[in-house]
Parts: structure tokens; C-alpha cells; sequence
């Protein structure tokens, strides 16, 4: 669901520019009270999942392909706030390395997937873990907040669209996008299923985003290398398998006709666009994707790494100097 340049409004983009910012901002400001090994790794693996996840598309309709977002997913296991800082990680890491996401547009597609399909979809799985008691509560509450999350971004989009000029087809807009993404956010909701499915059965500790460092700092450095190596794994041997059908958004745009013409160049050239890096005797266009989703694997892990290291403390060694 990620919005190209070109599409929204100049205006628009840089108002959900602004709020995108802003609410980047608080949510490291929130970040800080959980700094710790756990949130630091837990951010760091969770990037990379999300970042190789993305790029495994899955069909839900002919000629419609879907993919996860993870804000639900992220936000379950670290709490809204740092779930949203590690959905900007891999939307910075897809807009500048493979212009995946217009550059113009990250605010927005942050706002969407992060601000909403994190702290929104957070805001629906938290009542429902409450109200269902145990480890069902848990999985029930995150599989419907994953689902309800992929509807309430594609809405978000509809009404960005709309405030872009399109208000006359509104309805239009929406109908599709609901319709379309209510059969993604299936797909949405099984592996957010799966995923916390399994944490409950192997480390239930993870699904509580207020827990301190209960384990040791050697378990901590397994849990990173082996949610590391998941990534690795889907983004080298199942990412150049994906459907190639185009996803909702791109499925829409091109029913509607508010995507940009494809040889319009993108505002930020991209050194692996399509999520294919061609070397010397790897040009073949799976092995392509593969280098690709290894580059990009690491290079999210390591950005999400560094945000959840580096931005909280600047801000204790900030408020330090300004107490003296």
C-alpha cells in the first residue's frame, strides 16, 4: 500500500509530511521510557521481518496481489509507539534504496502504516486482549486489529486522495479500496496469527511490550541473530518467488486512473529499483531479488538497531545538560 509520487497533492504531502514528523517524533520521545536490550533487539528483528515480509506478495484475487504491513504485528509485541518507529525504519529503508513509496509521499504512507496501522491497530487489539482473557485473548485481539488495520489505512488513502482533488469520486475511491483490502487484510491477519501464535508457544515474555530485561544478555543476542536469520531466510529464498500481481493501491490506481503514468520518473532514483540488484553474473531476475532482499534486510535491521540505541539516549543526554 505504498503511495508513488505524483499522486497526492503537494499540499497534502506536505501536510501528512508535517504529521508524519510529528508523530515520528513523539513516538521516539515514547520510546524512551522502554529503552532496554529487549526493545532494542526486539526492534532491530522486528524491522528486518516486516522489511523481507513485505516483499513475499500474495495473491487475493486474479490479477490483485497483497502484502503484510506489520504495524499490528509490531506494535503487539513492542507497544504502539515503538511498532510505529519500526514501520518508518522500513518505509525510510523502501523509499531511498529501492523507491518503493514516493519520497514525497513517505509522510503519508507513514501516517497510514505507521501511525495508523500501528498506534490505530494497537488501539483496537488492546480492549480485545483485555476482554478475552489468556493467550486466545491475545491471538484474537491481534489477528482482528491486523485486519481492521489494512481497512482503516486504505481509508486514510481514500481520504488523502479525496482532499488531492478526487472528492467527486470519494466513494468510488473507498468502495475499491475497502473491497480490495478487505480480502488483503486476510492475508494480514493469518500471518499476524501465525507469528504471535508461535511466541505464545515458544517465548511468551516477548508479548508483553512493559517487560524489563528478564532474560540474559546471551539469550537476548540469540533471539536478535535467530529473528535475523527468519528474515534473511524469507527474503532470500521466498521474496523472488512473490506474486507479480500488482498490489491493492496499484490495483486500484490503475481501475481509476490516479496513478502517474509509468514513464514518469520518480522524484528520488533509486540504485535497486523493483527490488532487484543486478551484479556481474547475477542478473538473472530472481538472484536479483534475492541480493536485493539481503542488502535491504540488513540495512533496516541495522537502521531500526541504531533508532532504538542511539535516538533515546540523545534525548536522556539532552535532558541531562539542560537539568545542569
Amino acid at each position: 500500500m505504498h503511495i508513488p509520487d505524483m499522486v497526492l497533492d503537494p499540499k497534502v504531502a506536505a501536510a501528512t509530511g508535517a504529521i508524519g514528523a510529528a508523530g515520528l517524533i513523539y513516538a521516539v520521545r515514547k520510546l524512551e521510557r522502554q529503552h532496554g536490550e529487549r526493545t532494542t533487539v526486539l526492534m532491530g528483528t522486528m524491522s528486518a521481518f516486516v522489511f523481507a515480509a513485505q516483499m513475499v506478495n500474495f495473491p487475493v484475487w486474479p490479477g490483485v496481489s497483497g502484502h503484510l504491513l506489520g504495524g499490528v504485528l509490531s506494535a503487539v509485541l513492542l507497544g504502539p509507539w515503538a511498532g510505529a518507529v519500526v514501520v518508518a525504519a522500513v518505509l525510510i529503508v523502501q523509499c531511498f534504496l529501492f523507491n518503493d513509496g514516493g519520497l514525497t509521499a513517505l509522510g503519508a504512507n507513514f501516517v497510514n502504516m505507521g501511525l495508523i496501522g500501528s498506534v490505530g491497530g494497537y488501539a483496537i487489539y488492546a480492549p480485545l486482549r483485555r476482554a478475552i482473557s489468556g493467550p486466545k485473548g491475545t491471538l484474537i485481539g491481534a489477528m482482528a486489529a491486523a485486519w481492521f488495520s489494512v481497512l482503516l489505512a486504505s481509508g486514510a488513502f481514500a481520504m488523502e486522495l479525496a482532499a488531492s482533488g478526487r472528492r467527486g469520486d470519494f466513494l468510488r475511491i473507498l468502495s475499491w479500496m475497502a473491497m480490495v483490502h478487505s480480502l488483503i487484510g486476510i492475508g494480514e491477519a493469518l500471518i499476524t496469527g501465525i507469528v504471535v501464535r508461535y511466541v505464545l508457544l515458544r517465548r511468551p515474555d516477548l508479548l508483553d511490550p512493559e517487560a524489563g530485561p528478564t532474560t540474559g544478555a546471551g539469550r537476548w543476542g540469540r533471539t536478535m541473530l535467530g529473528g535475523l536469520a527468519v528474515a534473511l531466510a524469507i527474503a532470500i529464498f521466498l521474496a523472488p518467488f512473490a506474486s507479480e500481481f500488482p498490489d491493492g493501491l496499484e490495483f486500484v490506481g490503475e481501475h481509476l486512473g490516479f496513478l502517474p503514468a509509468k514513464t514518469v520518473a520518480p522524484a528520488l532514483p533509486s540504485p535497486m529499483a523493483d527490488y532487484e540488484l543486478k551484479l556481474p553474473g547475477f542478473e538473472q531476475a530472481r538472484v536479483a531479488t534475492a541480493m536485493a532482499g539481503l542488502v535491504g534486510t540488513l540495512a533496516v535491521f541495522g537502521l531500526a538497531l541504531g533508532m532504538a540505541r542511539v535516538l533515546p539516549r540523545a534525548k536522556r543526554e539532552r535532558t541531562t545538560l539542560d537539568a545542569a
